[in-house]
């Protein structure tokens, strides 16, 4: 059966698609605090149902039932996310390169983006630290202003700065005791697009 004209062809296999949608769902029920930090969902038992991503525990208990646009929307920033990583780190995107050769090229990064690259691509976890190119300039107004705003905003970057390490360090190690894998040809989709 051919695509119908207009519409959008699917970038991953059906599976990897739903894999990246269950790192999404997961996590905003993270972010609204209906799964812990600890706690891992079923991929095998969570299904999509009626407009619903509804993440199911081990025992097939339901933990939430995210709308789907949510979840579509957490995937766009982990697209964002996996762009930000590529670009930071001189990788540059061509869609005419096959995956292979954009693989090569992280094999060679650090294992930092490696582990990112990993987790986003299999639906984990990632630690969220989005850049904000004004807040250089927003501390030097704020400084300007009165030196205490100035430090409070200064050792609000820091702090969220070192909770961001702290994060990355631990999915490095996650991404360690996994065996170190690849990251499957998902990522290059979702960062190429």
């Amino acid at each position: 059966m051919e695509p119908r004209p207009g519409k959008e062809k699917r970038r991953t296999e059906r599976e990897e698609g739903f894999e990246l949608l269950f790192g999404a769902a997961q996590d905003v029920a993270r972010r609204e605090r209906k799964l812990a930090d600890g706690m891992q969902a079923s991929l095998q038992h969570s299904q999509l149902e009626r407009g619903l991503f509804k993440l199911r525990s081990r025992h097939n208990q339901l933990i939430a039932a995210i709308p789907v646009q949510q979840v579509r929307d957490m995937l766009a920033e982990r697209r964002q996310l996996a762009r930000e990583v590529m670009e930071a780190v001189g990788v540059q995107v061509n869609e005419a390169n096959p995956a292979h050769l954009e693989r090569k090229k992280v094999r060679v990064q650090t294992v930092e983006v490696r582990a990112l690259a990993w987790a986003i691509s299999k639906g984990r976890r990632v630690p969220a630290c989005r850049r904000q190119r004004w807040a250089p300039l927003l501390a030097v107004v704020l400084l300007l202003c009165g030196v205490l705003p100035g430090l409070v905003y200064l050792a609000w970057l820091w702090q969220r700065r070192r909770r961001y390490r702290t994060e990355l360090k631990a999915l490095v190690k996650r991404w360690r005791q996994a065996g170190q894998p690849e990251a499957s040809a998902s990522f290059f989709r979702l960062y190429g697009h």
